[in-house]
């Protein structure tokens, strides 16, 4: 997947505080002072109507990665709702539409399903022995307020008081974000005017409508993300800079509205900077193009069924036929329910550790597509705590975990990743740790695992890439330096996978690798030369079966286990309850003194895997 506005092509992030995804922390005073407006000349407004939450992600961004700027104001516009009396006469006049009649039958019908799946959450977090601990909701106005950014709230963008507003602020540059039209009385107030995010490729697809509608009924193989000058004209001015995000086989309106949301703040940081140090280059708008109007909510149901007869769509099938499924799941549920609440008794849960591979759209045999596993990051999250692999560590070790608790992991670091997961991550704030093999990065070079089962053009992350997602939060560790079984008793070859890989990170990162997790990562993939190597090495070493952690008896954490990741959420649930597979007794092996000539090895004689 080639996406022209990635980290690949050298846009690099400054790193200033390093924290973990999804952590709902205020923002600490070191952070603010590394990010303090000191010799920032360059001054920005933001005029949106979007969730404060990507607000503050993109305001956070701006000031890290472009040094110049500061985002000295955001004016939010919270229109009034329509009275009772106004929706009522709406309602029906559409009755008249049977569209509209199919369009509510099927409202209805929504609404009842998800009655019944609260009823359904109640049931697993009783089978669970509790659900999420629920935690005081970030406050992102109150955030961007300790940043330093003057924040107003107004019913009318173009009302005086909003207008005195961004006039106070004296900005060099606007930035529209997810407004309704707006009239050149605001946006040609800052100095150099205002640009604008269109998730659309310009002059082709003017206008409104969900991301992506209008490209995949014209069966159009790829969509636009377009920063632009605003001007009076709706989405005619000059392109500051644009994007292209392939249309793979199994996108659909969910997966192409995560990338560009995410597409886009690249592109609006990279437009910033370029206004900033005064390397914008504007393309003015070729063609008189198409303007499209934002579908009704019936027309939009229509085409979605549309859609969903003319395209492929991504179907995991469970591990094992329904039959024995609904076996395993009958008979499984009292002994779940009565071990949770033993644990909940108790007030020490597992932690379990899943790893999954990659988030593609277009087919892997070991991926799932960016709606499949926003879904399962939405699930997960109603029905488990979700931490980072450092929180969960902490936890383990203080014997402080009690609710069902999950940490997600990622091997190999897969291109791909670095938009879909990204997408995901910033739309649900779910920490997530990577296992890199440092050797393919630097080579660009697939993996040979992929080329030997037929799976062609699935390309490592880059390092500019890593560094953007080490500096917004992800956990990174090593996956040996090319994916290397070590299985092997080859003590030079292992020394160079495993400590050479940690060296690579630790020089591309600026900082200290912690984690290390076996590729392939069974017993027979880990030999005792590379178990010791690995635990020299690094903090934490882990493998790749036995997902269940507990907590240590003497607060010594080493090793941890993992599930698979399964890509149906039915054999999810399942694998994280411990149902489908059962835990190998399996000892870390240790070399013998005839094998090893390891010297010094801080090393326990037998760790229980």
């Amino acid at each position: 997947m080639r996406f022209p506005c990635s980290a690949e092509e050298g846009w690099v992030v400054l790193v200033s505080e390093h924290r973990s995804v999804g952590q709902h922390h205020p923002v600490s005073g070191r952070f603010r002072a590394a990010i303090a407006p000191m010799g920032r000349s360059f001054r920005v407004v933001i005029l949106s109507g979007s969730d404060p939450k990507h607000i503050l992600r993109l305001v956070i961004r701006i000031f890290r990665e472009v040094p110049e700027a500061e985002v000295c104001g955001i004016l939010c516009e919270r229109r009034p709702s329509k009275t009772f009396s106004e929706r009522t006469r709406n309602f029906v006049r559409n009755l008249q539409q049977w569209d509209f009649i199919e369009y509510a039958a099927s409202k209805v019908g929504s609404n009842l399903w998800n009655r019944g799946s609260k009823l359904g959450t109640l049931l697993l977090h009783l089978a669970h022995g509790g659900g999420p601990e629920a935690r005081p909701a970030m406050d992102p106005v109150q955030q961007l307020e300790s940043l330093g950014c003057s924040l107003r709230i107004t019913r009318d963008f173009h009302c005086e008081e909003a207008l005195e507003f961004v006039r106070s602020l004296h900005t060099d540059l606007g930035i529209v974000y997810g407004t309704r039209i707006l009239k050149p009385a605001i946006f040609s107030i800052p100095r150099l005017g205002s640009i604008n995010i269109h998730k659309r490729k310009v002059p082709d697809y003017r206008g409104g409508g969900p991301i992506g509608l209008w490209e995949l009924l014209d069966d159009r193989s790829e969509i636009g993300v377009t920063v632009h000058q605003v001007t009076e004209k709706l989405d005619a001015g000059a392109v500051v800079n644009t994007a292209t995000i392939p249309i793979e086989r199994f996108d659909n309106l969910t997966s192409l509205a995560l990338k560009a949301h995410v597409i886009g703040n690249d592109l609006l940081v990279r437009s910033v900077a370029d206004f900033a140090q005064g390397t914008l280059n504007l393309v003015p708008q070729q063609g008189t193009g198409r303007m499209f109007r934002s579908p009704s909510a019936q027309q939009l149901a229509k085409y979605e069924r549309e859609l969903a007869k003319r395209r492929p769509h991504y179907r995991p099938r469970t591990s094992r036929p329904l039959s024995k499924m609904l076996l395993k799941t009958l008979l499984g549920i009292p002994s779940i329910a009565v071990r949770n609440w033993m644990h909940r008794i108790q007030g020490s849960f597992p932690v379990t550790i899943l790893y999954h591979h990659l988030v593609s759209d277009s087919p892997h045999r070991m991926g799932i597509s960016t709606d499949y596993f926003f879904k399962h990051v939405e699930f997960l999250r109603k029905h488990y705590q979700i931490v980072s692999l450092g929180q969960a560590i902490e936890m383990l070790r203080t014997n402080d975990v009690k609710r069902p608790t999950l940490v997600l992991t990622f091997d190999d670091g897969y291109r791909d990743n670095f938009i879909t997961l990204r997408a995901i991550v910033e739309q649900t704030d779910v920490p997530v740790t990577f296992f890199v093999s440092s050797g393919q990065v630097t080579q660009e070079a697939e993996f040979a695992h992929d080329i030997a089962n037929g799976c062609r053009g699935f390309l490592p992350l880059t390092w500019p890439q890593l560094r953007q997602l080490h500096a917004s939060g992800f956990e990174i560790g090593s996956h040996t330096r090319t994916h290397f079984d070590c299985g092997s008793r080859d003590i030079a070859q292992l020394e160079d996978e495993i400590v050479g890989s940690k060296a690579e990170l630790e020089k591309q990162l600026g900082g200290k690798i912690e984690f290390f997790s076996f590729p392939f990562g069974l017993p027979q993939n880990i030999s005792p030369q590379a178990a010791a190597i690995a635990t020299r090495t690094y903090s934490f070493i882990l493998s790749a079966f036995g997902g269940e952690n507990l907590a240590a008896i003497d607060g010594k954490i080493c090793h941890l286990k993992r599930w698979f990741h399964a890509n149906h959420l039915w054999d999810l649930e399942l694998q994280i309850q411990g149902v489908l597979e059962t835990e190998p007794q399996f000892v870390l092996p240790v070399p013998s003194p005839e094998e090893s000539s390891i010297e010094s090895l801080d090393f326990p004689k037998s760790v229980a895997m």
